[in-house]
């Protein structure tokens, strides 16, 4: 029997909730992580992949300000968002996310108790206002607006202040039921398993669960789709706690495909009921009797019995008689909150239907007025002169301003704020957040706008924030360093989703809400040299334990960058209980792109890995030449890219330090293999000698190798950074090696004066107009920099870096934005101009070069132990040197207090310690034996 519940209902029920499920409320890591990894801190990672970040931070995806996140966690947001501008003047936008508005994220401290940004009202400093956030407490923020003159007249400013509720969804859809029933949602799903496995049944995108879609037409707002084959199965578990014995559970269902669909359901030990879904375009219920009940715990399996998929809302237990009391409407989503009086001046206390928090503002300025914008876009409002300007007679009341009535702000309008030439002239707010009324409103009483108190908070979490302790020779390029860690630290936002658990995750910019992996894997990178706990839990969220679904969390260009990240954090720390908790997780990420569970990387004979079914983007380079032939032809199947491949085989290499500092003999064993037989079909299939580049290989219909991909021209279609990429696997023979190097440094191929491009500069291919192609970007430039110090080249290693620095600098000065990307002809930065992610590398540098108290070297070195002396005027360290092949040699880069000079001894013996300026210094190290050898290093000053 089916139940369609399509008809409108003239007399709707008092709107019911979705009950929130323990699973919803979920974990994140402690927030310790962010100052010291005391034993045991890996526990608080488990079951997570959200961050430690506070309630309060900037997560908005829409407007640049403030945003709380309720305990709640499903994914609504309270956003507070300020905004300066010049008094009745209309050609200020309000800080989008989503553009370029005028203001720039300026400072903040790594665990986000403290950010600023810089609001350019009259270009270049002239007239500007920072907005920073300070941390009270763990529920209250200050609200600082420091406007500054630097012109040689007055100016007359204005402050607007706007709250709102963002959903995460636009409709809502309510369940009227019986109190005592419970909806149990279809992607609380104990185990989803299907008779035939795709290449993403482990790897599930954007680590959604196996079948999930959103769908704000289910009461659950996803669904789990079912019946791509038959044979499918799905497993529940229910709670008979009304100790029915017989019932009825309503399944609720859409079709996807235009047909009836078949499918078993058995009830605990039960033999199994064939049921017929009947096709149903919109949502409907499905009736099934059910009888001798269980008390308690009982399971539900259901099978797919025929190849018509439907997408699964949820059920529900229930007597036969209450079926008539269900209903499934839609809900109005209340957007306007009940104002609560505090009795304090110059406040506002809120609560909003659907958040459990009470909020509350308190501002400084006693003559600012309060308004109410009928719109889900303030910028609107800006736009119209009238409401740039104060009200001639000031009212108590709140004034309306109308709109599409699609959302609702509260605003606090605050103007004019006359400001003298050469002056500064502040204003500040609180915002505060509290369980009930009374917590917020006795938290707002004891608030002060006293002029020291006020500047003591702000002035004490803006010393958290001054990480730049660096040489005398880093100074000049600490300003564009603030910027690219203040862009990287605040790029995150809330909601995300994954997991079936909305969450708290990092972003390459603002104007993208979801998951990158190979961005997020360079976050990771910059984060580990900003705070250890913050790359940490990047790190986390992007890797997977064994009894998840997915091998690792899978956005965009499956480049394993974590790999590198895992490696860079074991390096910077040798915590062995982080090492334990990782390595399996990277292992598995590793298997899949071995051919693993349900991986089809490994589908051709010649052994070279594909990944193009997970993503049409082998090395985030989108219009890469012979990607974009290969991709326009079709011809992904038959075609392996050289970077994929290159790239297992340095994972592969990292691992292997890892399992042999774990002990995993075995691991060790399949490690070497695999590196062999990667490394054996790029020498044997993708060298092509001609023109000194590795290339890209095509296959026949058999999946045998036929020779390299070649453009029009006649030549190979490679020359680039995916041609140079063995070069970072370490698996060319010298000649090979010389000829590649030659390649990266030589101006009329791929050396510029920005750094290296992405396309050889001779090939005929090569589009100065291009978005990779033509254009200078920082990620690949890390894995090179990282292979001239293994290839004993660190004056090489350096002339990457300072020339990124130089570029990062002159770029980031200019505009007081962090670009994507540089143009080959004129340097100019491009692309998003709040970016981390690919450009964080950038961070990594200024560390090596100029920050003491760092060491870096290549990837074939594991450290085992190392320690700065106290004034980071020494070091001592321990490490083991792995040999590609030939030579055992490589190099490190010591920063250290540029106040000395020092010597060094290796084993015991002086080794040569080459300065590069003060503070900078390099060591060539050269063992005797071809096989893994420790050695001891220690730098002392003279």
């Amino acid at each position: 029997m089916v139940i369609n519940n399509k008809k409108k209902y003239k007399h709707l029920s008092l709107a019911v909730l979705l009950l929130t499920v323990v699973s919803n409320l979920i974990a994140q890591p402690a927030p310790t992580i962010y100052t010291k990894w005391e034993p045991g801190f890996t526990h608080s990672l488990q079951h997570t992949h959200d961050m430690a970040l506070p309630a309060w931070g900037p997560y908005s995806t829409k407007f640049n300000g403030i945003s709380h996140v309720p305990a709640k966690n499903d994914g609504i947001r309270f956003d507070v968002v300020v905004q300066p501008s010049l008094y009745f003047r209309n050609v200020i936008p309000l800080a989008s996310t989503q553009r370029e508005s005028g203001y720039h994220p300026w400072d903040a401290s790594a665990d986000l108790s403290y950010f600023v940004y810089r609001f350019q009202l009259e270009w270049k400093d002239q007239v500007y206002c920072d907005v920073s956030f300070s941390k009270i407490d763990e529920n209250s923020r200050l609200i600082r607006a420091a406007y500054v003159n630097n012109t040689a007249r007055t100016r007359s400013m204005a402050l607007n202040i706007f709250s709102s509720i963002m959903y995460p969804y636009q409709k809502r859809m309510g369940i009227v039921r019986p109190n005592d029933t419970h909806f149990y949602k279809a992607s609380d799903y104990i185990n989803f398993t299907d008779s035939i496995k795709a290449f993403n049944y482990n790897l599930v995108y954007d680590g959604q669960l196996r079948g999930q879609i959103k769908d704000e037409n289910a009461a659950s707002k996803t669904a789990i789709v079912t019946g791509k084959n038959p044979g499918e199965q799905l497993s529940y578990q229910f709670i008979n706690n009304r100790q029915l014995q017989e019932g009825v559970i309503l399944l609720r269902y859409r079709s996807v495909d235009k047909a009836n669909a078949k499918i078993s359901f058995r009830l605990h030990h039960q033999t199994a009921q064939n049921i017929v879904l009947p096709y149903s375009k919109e949502y409907t219920l499905a009736e099934v009797a059910v009888k001798d009940l269980p008390t308690g715990n009982f399971d539900l399996t259901l099978k797919t019995l025929s190849k018509n998929k439907i997408a699964l809302d949820g059920f529900i237990l229930l007597k036969q008689d209450e079926i008539e009391i269900i209903k499934f409407q839609e809900e109005h989503i209340n957007r306007i909150p009940q104002e609560i009086e505090s009795g304090v001046n110059n406040s506002a206390v809120f609560k909003y239907d659907d958040i459990d928090e009470y909020y509350g503002i308190l501002w400084s300025d006693s003559l600012a007025d309060r308004r109410a914008l009928f719109d889900d876009n303030p910028d609107k409002a800006l736009a119209h002169f009238n409401h740039l300007v104060k009200k001639e007679h000031r009212s108590s009341d709140k004034s309306r301003i109308g709109g599409n009535n699609s959302g609702y702000f509260e605003n606090i309008f605050s103007a004019p704020i006359n400001v003298a030439p050469g002056q500064q002239v502040n204003r500040y707010a609180y915002i505060v957040s509290g369980r009930s009324e009374k917590e917020v409103i006795d938290r707002i009483r004891t608030l002060s706008f006293a002029e020291r108190e006020v500047e003591n908070i702000y002035h004490k979490q803006q010393a958290i924030s001054d990480r730049w302790e660096t040489n005398k020779a880093g100074e000049p390029y600490i300003f564009s360093q603030q910027l690219m860690a203040a862009t990287t630290l605040t790029n995150v936002n809330y909601p995300t989703f994954a997991g079936n658990q909305y969450l708290k995750h990092t972003t390459p910019g603002k104007r993208w809400s979801a998951f990158y992996t190979w961005d997020a894997g360079f976050i990771g990178l910059g984060y580990s040299k900003l705070n250890a706990g913050r790359a940490l839990e990047s790190l986390n969220a992007y890797t997977m334990d064994t009894n998840e679904q997915s091998a690792f969390l899978e956005h965009g260009t499956p480049l394993p960058v974590q790999a590198y990240l895992f490696n860079e954090l074991w390096n910077d720390t040798q915590n062995n209980e982080y090492l334990t908790y990782f390595y399996p997780r990277l292992k598995r990420y590793y298997d899949y792109l071995n051919g693993a569970e349900s991986s089809s990387t490994r589908k051709l004979k010649s052994n070279l890995i594909q990944t193009w079914d997970i993503f049409y983007n082998s090395g985030g380079w989108d219009d890469y030449s012979p990607q974009v032939y290969m991709h326009r032809h079709k011809l992904a199947r038959s075609t392996a890219a050289t970077v994929n491949t290159a790239h297992q085989i340095r994972f592969a290499k990292l691992l292997k330090m890892a399992a042999i500092h774990l002990g995993y003999r075995q691991d060790v064993k399949n490690y070497d293999e695999d590196i062999q037989l990667y490394s054996k079909a790029l020498q044997e299939w993708s060298w092509d000698e001609s023109s000194g580049y590795f290339g890209y290989v095509q296959h026949n219909d058999d999946g045998e190798p036929t020779g390299i991909l070649q453009h029009d021209s006649g030549v190979n279609f490679n020359m680039g950074l995916d041609g140079v990429s063995p070069l970072v696997a370490g698996i060319c023979t010298p000649e090979q090696q010389k000829r590649l190097i030659e390649h990266m440094f030589n101006k009329d191929k791929l050396w510029t004066d920005q750094g290296i491009t992405a396309i050889d500069q001779s090939a005929p291919y090569y589009n100065k107009d291009g978005y990779w192609n033509g254009r200078v970007w920082m990620p690949h430039q890390w894995f090179i920099w990282k292979t001239m110090l293994d290839l004993n080249e660190p004056e090489k290693a350096i002339q990457i870096a300072q020339t990124a620095l130089d570029v990062w600098k002159r770029e980031t000065e200019a505009t007081y934005n962090c670009w994507e990307n540089f143009s080959v002809e004129t340097g100019n930065g491009g692309g998003w101009h709040q970016f981390g992610a690919l450009s964080s590398p950038v961070l990594n540098w200024f560390n090596s070069l100029y920050r003491p108290g760092n060491v870096t070297h290549g990837f074939n070195v594991w450290t085992l132990a190392q320690k700065f002396y106290p004034e980071n005027n020494g070091f001592e360290g321990q490490f083991r040197l792995f040999a590609d092949h030939g030579e055992h040699s490589s190099s490190l880069l010591f920063c250290l207090n540029d106040a000395y000079d020092y010597q060094a001894t290796l084993n015991g013996k002086s080794v040569p310690l080459n300065k590069v300026l003060d503070g900078l210094y390099t060591i060539k190290i050269v063992m005797e034996k071809k096989h893994s050898k420790i050695f001891n290093l220690e730098i002392k000053p003279q």
